[in-house]
């Protein structure tokens, strides 16, 4: 039981820790990403509908990714050279997305509430060898897809370019001070353009993760999955092995709330909210310390 709740955390860790890896490159610039949910859910409808559609899993993934990373530059568009406000600009975003999907499911697949695409090629698990029969471990380290393993790579990768590279510091210096990176030749707006471009990426992946796995697509599928990820953006502050950590806290309280419905008659609509109590725990003690440490 053990082996298996670890397991499953780190799959559901999976998409919410991709698109707070997003979110964080746009917090660094100085401009938090709200519309995460948004570019989730409409990479996860497009990338399972083109994959049924071509047979191709990798066209899937890329038409996804295509759609997501547009919604962020449009974002960007609209919040740096237009000057609209970037929160409602993300607001408009989630809410864009979630009615384009459900159109779109009507229209193209004459349904609003589950929809199977059978022909999908499946994001299929990788079964380490040799490591796979190992007891206890060769569950928790075997048997995830590809996500699941490269957004550990990410991880480390993130943490490379935010710290070991000439983009992360200028990022940074964005973020803290635009005004002293003007005077020193950083492009303010390339960089916090770059950022909402990355965030739409890692978002667009978590989206994929959601539905590719699965060969489903259900409306609303993210379930508030991109504003748990903007929570782990806040409590992870700007470190990608935070995000991690917070994204696999929360990852954690799905699989407990998973775990609950299968042992326990509770109601499965109670257990559902265990994940958003824990998001709620997290950002008031956050918000406590953070009073402590200005007094």
């Amino acid at each position: 039981m053990i082996s298996n709740f670890i397991h499953t955390t780190l799959v559901m860790t999976t998409p919410i820790l991709l698109a707070a890896l997003g979110g964080m490159f746009t917090d660094l610039s100085g401009m938090l990403n709200i519309g995460l949910e948004g570019m989730m859910l409409a990479s996860a409808f497009t990338s399972i509908f083109v994959a049924n559609a071509t047979s191709s899993l990798l066209i899937g993934i890329l038409a996804g990714l295509c759609l997501s990373t547009t919604l962020a530059a449009i974002m960007a568009y609209f919040s740096l050279s237009l000057r609209a406000n970037v929160f409602v600009v993300g607001l408009a975003t989630n809410l864009f997305a979630n009615g384009l999907t459900v159109f779109l499911g009507v229209s193209l697949c004459k349904s609003k509430g589950t929809l199977l695409f059978l022909n999908a090629p499946k994001l299929s698990n990788i079964q380490i060898p040799f490591v796979k029969d190992i007891p206890f471990l060769g569950k928790i380290l075997s048997g995830y897809n590809a996500l699941d393993y490269s957004a550990i790579i990410l991880t480390i990768i993130c943490y490379l370019v935010i710290f070991h590279t000439p983009y992360g510091y200028h990022l940074r210096a964005v973020g803290k001070d635009p005004r002293t990176a003007i005077s020193v030749g950083i492009s303010v707006y390339k960089h916090r353009f770059l950022a909402f471009v990355l965030s739409g990426l890692f978002a667009g992946l978590g989206g994929v993760a959601l539905s590719l796995p699965l060969k489903i697509f259900v409306g609303g599928m993210t379930n508030g999955r991109g504003w748990i990820a903007l929570v782990a953006v806040v409590l992870g502050q700007g470190n990608p092995f935070g995000v991690f950590i917070a994204s696999l806290i929360f990852g954690a309280s799905s699989a407990f709330s998973n775990m609950l419905q299968a042992l326990t008659d509770i109601s499965p609509k109670l257990l559902l909210t265990i994940p958003f109590v824990i998001t709620l725990i997290a950002m008031t003690v956050y918000a406590i310390r953070s009073k402590k440490t200005y007094e």
